[in-house]
């Protein structure tokens, strides 16, 4: 039962260390579960990285991210009277640099890929639930982390 706890943990963003903590277990186990998954076609760090970057959630962190780096350049602004030319452009630069960081995100394979894989996973759900094939969505549900780690690759 500690195998797909710890996986669950990690997930979450939990470090390897944090989970061995929180289970009572050793980090060679974890690395042991995270191992023994990924032999099996499921690799958690993919897993991990399709949570980080699920469109939703990414979505949202875009909101939160752009509105304090719109807080943090208006009060920088405030202060840029009592700085001289050079301060000024650095200062601007530093958050230009910072924001086109997050948007280079979208034009990363690996998110293009996960998305894909959500999208078409999703329609087939959504088919084999009209056409009331049991099996095709037992399938999906038991398999949905092999078939995400397997488009990632």
């Amino acid at each position: 039962m500690s195998a797909p706890q710890a996986k669950e943990l990690y997930l979450k963003g939990h470090s390897v260390s944090q989970i061995a903590t929180m289970l009572g277990l050793s980090r060679t186990t974890i690395y042991g579960y995270k191992s023994k998954s990924k032999a099996h076609g499921i690799d958690w760090d993919d897993l991990r990285f399709l949570k980080a970057t699920d469109s939703d959630d990414a979505q949202k962190q875009e909101e939160q991210f752009v509105a304090l780096l719109i807080f943090q350049f208006e009060r920088a602004i405030d202060a840029l009277d009592d700085l001289d030319a050079e301060k000024k452009i650095a200062l601007i630069s530093k958050h230009i640099e910072t924001y086109y960081k997050l948007k280079k995100q979208q034009g990363n394979p690996k998110v293009n890929k996960a998305e894909v894989a959500k999208i078409v996973l999703h329609k087939i759900s959504e088919i084999a639930l009209q056409q009331e094939a049991t099996a095709v969505i037992h399938f999906l549900s038991d398999h949905a982390d092999q078939i995400v780690s397997a488009v990632l690759k």
